[in-house]
């Protein structure tokens, strides 16, 4: 209570108090890309409408390799669209699929998802050569086949 007086005495700002992260909003729909190659809009059609989205540079350039795709978006929906933090690939006409980074160790092929790495027993051909590169798999991953799209390229070797 004495501290209390003097602060409002001297005039001194109480410390002010710890805030806690506002919790990510999340949308969740089919990408569509609209617009001409002057000026796109990503957009995502959920269940309620059309969402603009407004993600970063580098996620614009991934979502928009995603038209088509069921995608999970979380960020900030803001007074024109939703602002995206972050995302990932859900279903791809319907059916299921897993986004991930193609990692490989001692000639074996995984999709690393959050730290967790799944063994991908009989990638396609092409997915072998894509180390690095965030896809997006349908099928079982531990047999096959598999389908896959590319959501960002693996980064050049130097």
């Amino acid at each position: 209570m004495l501290t209390a007086l003097l602060t409002l005495a001297l005039g001194c700002a109480a410390p002010p108090a710890a805030s806690t992260p506002s919790p990510l909003d999340s949308a969740r729909g089919i990408v569509s890309i609209t617009g001409t190659s002057f000026q796109k809009s990503i957009v995502l059609r959920t269940k309620d409408g059309a969402i603009t989205l407004e993600p970063s540079a580098t996620d614009s350039l991934s979502l928009s390799r995603l038209g088509g795709v069921e995608v999970l978006a979380e960020g900030k929906r803001t007074s024109t669209g939703f602002r995206v933090d972050r995302f990932k690939a859900v279903s791809v006409e319907g059916r299921p699929v897993v986004d991930g980074i193609i990692r490989t160790e001692n000639g074996q092929f995984f999709l690393e998802q959050d730290g967790r790495r799944t063994l991908i027993g009989n990638p396609p051909t092409v997915l072998r050569t894509m180390p690095g590169a965030r896809v997006w798999i349908s099928g079982p991953l531990a047999t096959g086949p598999n389908t896959f799209g590319i959501i960002t390229p693996a980064a050049p070797r130097t």
